[in-house]
């Protein structure tokens, strides 16, 4: 029996082929397992940063385009909808308060409308951070898989 192969596992011993101590494959399992999760940290972060950038770029269209619609909407273009105002009471013979109010439905609706096609792209600009999301969401997953089991799962 003395001279018998040992039948700990491969990972259960050292560099040198000596069996280790459960106390140091403990440390050893746990040691890796800090360093998975900081690793999985660090990719979490670079990817937000990728996805914050990409964001960013994608969210300068839609947000020129809010800031030009709410321009319109608030301010109408007041002396263009006074001007169709006042020719709707000269050339179609309407009373004043109508044409006037044709006028500004007239001007809120082009403002809404810039508002509204810019409300649409926003969501492609947002839609980015889903990556960063489900990437979390996977390492979490890993995590607890990893913790629970006390072994490496396959990624």
């Amino acid at each position: 029996m003395v001279n018998q192969a040992s039948v700990s596992p491969p990972w259960a011993r050292t560099a040198d082929g000596e069996p280790q101590s459960a106390a140091a494959g403990v440390r050893e399992g746990v040691g890796d397992l800090l360093h998975d999760i900081m690793s999985l940290g660090e990719l979490q972060a670079q990817l937000l940063e990728v996805d914050a950038r990409e964001s960013l770029q994608k969210a300068r269209t839609p947000v020129a385009m809010l800031v030009a619609g709410a321009v319109i909407a608030l301010g109408a273009v007041p002396v263009l909808l006074i001007a169709v105002a006042e020719g709707l009471h000269e050339l179609a013979a309407w009373d004043r308060w109508v044409s006037y109010l044709t006028s500004g439905v007239i001007g809120a609706a082009g403002g809404g409308l810039l508002m509204w096609l810019a409300g649409r792209q926003s969501a492609e600009f947002i839609a980015v951070f889903k990556r960063s999301r489900n990437e979390l969401a996977e390492n979490i997953r890993w995590i607890k898989y990893a913790l629970t089991r006390g072994r490496r799962p396959p990624r």
